[in-house]
């Protein structure tokens, strides 16, 4: 039996507001509209925070921890998309330590 993960994010409804969830199996075309709902919400995000830490001293501490627990859910959920990513060869076999970072160093490089 395969173990249920916690719902994910798959975002919102630009007409109702409202936030949809659900549990997805991994590969499948919900997971892929989950990914891209982290992405997306951690690029928001940062660029929120980037234009904050930029105002230099404008806002005192209290206001910046605001940021705290929304910018470690996203990074979490954009590790998970990472690791999920990085983690598995195009044909399913698991990758090593050495390989995944062989395509670290040359993704890093290629940007």
């Amino acid at each position: 039996m395969q173990e249920r993960t916690a719902p994910r994010l798959l975002g919102t409804d630009p007409l109702t507001g409202k936030t949809a969830f659900a549990v997805t199996e991994p590969g499948s075309p919900l997971d892929l509209v989950a990914d891209t709902a982290a992405i997306e919400a951690a690029v928001a995000l940062h660029a929120v925070v980037t234009t904050i830490l930029e105002a230099g001293d404008a806002l005192g501490d209290a206001e910046r921890a605001v940021f705290l627990e929304p910018v470690t859910t996203a990074l979490g959920s954009l590790i998970a998309v990472a690791a999920k990513h990085v983690d598995r060869a195009p044909n399913g076999e698991r990758l090593t330590s050495a390989a995944a970072r062989v395509m670290f160093e040359a993704l890093r490089r290629r940007n």
